[in-house]
């Protein structure tokens, strides 16, 4: 794909955004299943990132939709990765768990580098020791006892729209503002949601607090914030690089789950987060032996 650069040096300043991010992402695993009591999936979908391209248009204005040809069909294409993730994923919440949903989601960390060896990115040894930490620690995380339930299946096609999201976000940062590609994908995820939403006849919401709650920060901080950061941090560094460092999302979401929904992770649980935190540091140490 055209954009897709080599490895890059670790970016101190986008490694912390990127960290940020996952912590605000985390914390909407619990905070939307909960708010799914009060509101059917898509209609949630829907109302997030429409609420979300709003404050985008109206916080950048101008900058928000000037946008070329080429640029516009990356947002486009953006959007439609992000609308397939965002779907199944709050689709899976229903059936699943909001720590095992977020080990599950976070298995892109594997789908990004196997994608780039297909596209002829060479990738440096500690990324993929790394990325084998990781694999084995979300396989602790996610180990089915009895077999993927529903939820589980839907939140692996997740995985997948989530992975192809990171490697178009890099081809498209190298040649155009963030500013830009985070309304216009935004904007599509938003028209998607509210589209199916529409055929299906099932609009649902109740407004009640953890709806609410969900709502400002799902709309606010986790998508309109968060992926205009991502968006600017990923041309600072690497869509591998940038993959491992989300795998603490599956980390803050069980931590988050255990202070609202008091999920327990086990000892398996336990093994599986300290191997991602251990993939996280030897890609970190690995980028910065490189530069």
């Amino acid at each position: 794909m055209k954009g897709i650069r080599p490895e890059r040096t670790a970016s101190p300043r986008a490694d912390l955004a990127l960290v940020g991010i996952s912590a605000i992402w985390g914390f909407t695993f619990p905070a939307i299943q909960l708010a799914l009591r009060d509101a059917d999936p898509l209609t949630f979908v829907g109302l997030r990132f429409a609420v979300a391209a709003a404050v985008l248009g109206l916080v950048f204005r101008g900058r928000a939709v000037r946008a070329g040809r080429s640029g516009l069909l990356y947002g486009l294409l953006l959007g439609l990765c992000l609308a397939w993730g965002a779907v199944l994923q709050t689709l899976g919440l229903l059936y699943t768990s909001a720590s095992k949903s977020a080990f599950i989601t976070a298995l892109y960390v594997i789908l990004v580098p196997l994608v780039m060896v297909l596209l002829h990115v060479r990738l440096r040894p500690s990324s993929m020791a790394a990325v084998l930490l990781a694999a084995v620690g979300l396989y602790e995380l996610t180990m089915p006892r009895g077999g993927f339930n529903l939820g589980d299946l839907l939140t692996l096609g997740c995985s997948a729209a989530f992975a192809l999201h990171i490697i178009v976000a890099e081809a498209a940062t190298a040649r155009h503002d963030p500013v830009m590609l985070a309304f216009y994908q935004v904007l599509t995820t938003a028209a998607c949601g509210c589209a199916v939403m529409l055929a299906t006849g099932s609009a649902r919401l109740t407004i009640a607090p953890w709806t609410v709650v969900a709502l400002v920060v799902t709309s606010l901080f986790a998508t309109a914030l968060a992926f205009w950061v991502q968006m600017w941090a990923q041309r600072e560094t690497s869509s591998t690089h940038a993959a491992v460092i989300f795998t603490a999302e599956p980390v803050f979401a069980a931590v988050f789950a255990r202070l609202i929904q008091h999920e327990r992770l086990g000892l398996h649980g336990l093994a599986g987060a300290a191997l991602i935190v251990a993939g996280i540091l030897v890609s970190e140490i690995g980028a910065r032996r490189r530069g």
